[in-house]
């Protein structure tokens, strides 16, 4: 949510979407309130999606499926994170493919 703000920042936007698939802890959403920021949820984002026609909604299904769509993608450059492993050990993480100019990262978690 942070790194959305930045990009928010970066472009000068004072409001954004960000949607999720999943749920928001409460300190993102007071983050996301103070600052402009509409919080989408999974359950918000199901009911905008079904508001849509069902030419739209197959765009969007062709969206989703496209190439590797378990793979999370980078919030700042639009494009696929790398699985990376910490050079001194520990868990393995997302990492963006543009390392260094981006330094975005996930934590990787387990499927449920």
């Amino acid at each position: 949510m942070r790194e959305f703000f930045g990009v928010m920042a970066s472009h000068q936007l004072k409001r954004g979407t960000y949607a999720t698939s999943s749920t928001y802890t409460e300190d993102a959403r007071q983050f996301a309130k103070a600052n402009g920021i509409n919080a989408m949820d999974g359950q918000a984002l199901l009911r905008q999606i079904a508001t849509r026609t069902p030419e739209q909604q197959h765009a969007l299904l062709a969206v989703d499926y496209e190439g590797e769509y378990w793979r999370p993608t980078c919030a700042s450059c639009g494009i696929k994170l790398a699985e990376r492993t910490p050079a001194k050990g520990g868990a393995g993480f997302w990492g963006c493919s543009n390392y260094p100019r981006c330094k975005t990262r996930m934590q990787i978690t387990a499927a449920a």
